[in-house]
This record gives structure tokens, sequence and C-alpha cells, in this order.
């Protein structure tokens, strides 16, 4: 029996097309909170970034944010928190403050940018966001650092810290850097041992190559018809396409909720 939904935000719960929440995802949450079974955001975005949204009708549990490195409940409290630190924070932080590359780090409070060019307005406008501020990195504790780049040519830089990170790229000009081993699975284990869930009563839905890991995880790993192919190969299901109801049917083929008569 399924006990908890984890879900992606972009491209799952979020259209960047409509730029709106589809009704049925937001009526498929009510009805997972009728039924009793708990519902979480497993997403790349920051506490911050998520201000930029009109949240008031996402009716979740809790959230998992910066792709596994933090989680929280309903109301606010910390259930588990991971950051980066060490020889990857050290590095990361030279990236910075060299400024070799656009950089920002995400932290408890803030989202903060080394520089900005015309790739990261560009990144950041596909994924209905704002720029975040530059300005200079205070020893705060950071969760995740995303890196921009022009086409498919990543940096080098990046490259290097394949022992050290585990990058996920979400944009053609946009990655994700956390530390080695670490991933949306790891806020889900942690919600889990804090509700005594087990795995297989899980099921995930994403889009992203930073949904993989959940997909393969997860009891049950479901893509959105949106998603790019090597994304839906790891998936045990694929739904529709977010803007034809993909998590509203989804949750239905998998009877978590009954279609509306």
């Amino acid at each position: 029996m399924i006990r908890i939904v984890f879900l992606d935000f972009d491209g799952t719960l979020y259209s960047h097309q409509t730029l709106s929440f589809p009704r049925s995802a937001l009526n498929a949450l009510k009805k997972l909170k009728e039924n009793g079974i708990l519902s979480f955001l497993c997403s790349g975005r920051a506490l911050v970034e998520l201000d930029q949204f009109d949240m008031s009708e996402i009716e979740v549990d809790g959230m998992i944010l910066s792709n596994g490195l933090v989680a929280f409940d309903s109301k606010g409290n910390k259930i588990y928190e991971k950051v980066i630190d060490g020889q990857l924070k050290e590095t990361l932080l030279r990236y910075f403050n060299e400024k070799r590359f656009p950089i920002y780090f995400s932290t408890p409070h803030k989202v903060i940018l080394n520089y900005c060019d015309e790739i990261v307005k560009h990144v950041q406008d596909a994924v209905s966001s704002e720029v975040p501020p530059v300005g200079e990195y205070c020893d705060e504790p950071i969760y995740m650092a995303s890196a921009f780049f022009k086409g498919e040519d990543m940096p080098k830089e990046i490259l290097d810290l394949k022992d050290i990170a585990e990058v996920t790229i979400w944009h053609q000009g946009a990655l994700d850097v956390v530390p080695k081993g670490m991933s949306k699975v790891s806020g889900i284990e942690a919600v889990c041992d804090h509700y005594g869930i087990t795995r297989e009563e899980t099921i995930c839905f994403g889009d992203g190559d930073n949904d993989i890991a959940m997909l393969k995880h997860c009891g049950i790993g479901v893509a959105m018809g949106n998603s790019p192919d090597f994304v839906k190969e790891a998936a045990d299901y694929v739904t529709d396409d977010i803007d034809e109801d993909g998590l509203y049917n989804g949750l239905i083929h998998f009877g978590l909720i009954k279609e509306d008569q």
C-alpha cells in the first residue's frame, strides 16, 4: 500500500508552458490528503525560490529541497539537513570568487549569485524564475551549487569534481552540484525514516535528470509524459504530459485517487 507521494516541482507540478499549476494537479493533492496519503514536494529548488510562485493552493505535507539536502514538514520544522563542506566547498568557493563562470549557492535563507550574464538570464527565464541577487558569500551553510554554461560546453572545472560531487543537468545551460552520494533519494530516505514508511510504500513523479535516482529508488517511479526519453527509461510507468493532467491521471492509474464523476 502506498503511503506517501514524492513530487518534483518544475515540469511535474508547475507548468512552464502555461505558467501555472494545472487545476487537475491541485485537485489531485487535495484528494491525496482526503485519502490519508502523504505528499511531499521533492525539488532542486531552494525554499526562497518558491516564494516567487503562488503556493496558496499547494496542499502538501512537506518539502524536500535543494536536490535532497534539506527537508521540512508542513509546519516548516526541519526534518533533515546536509550541507556542502570540506574539499567540495573549498573548490566551489574558489570558482565562485574567481568568477570563472556564473554560479550560485543555495543557502538556508537566500540564493546568492557571483555574477550575471545573458546565459543566466535566459535559463532563469526558461524556468519562470527571477535572476538571483549578485553578492558576496558570507560563510553561510551551502546546500547546493548551480552553475551556468553555454550550450553543451560544460565547464571543465565542474567535470573535475566527479570524484567528490554529484552533478545533474536541469537545463541545456545549467547544472546542480551536491556532495558525492547525495540526491533527492537522501531526503526521501530521511522523510520515510521520520514517518516510519518503507521504500515499498512510496511513489514518485518526475521529469528531469535530477529525478532519475528517485524514480529508480521509490517503490513506484512515474515519469511525466513531457520527460526526455532517458528519464522515461528509468521509470516504472510513464503518465501523460503535465499539461494533459499527467499527475492526476498517474495517481488514478495506481488507484491512489478516484476520477471525478
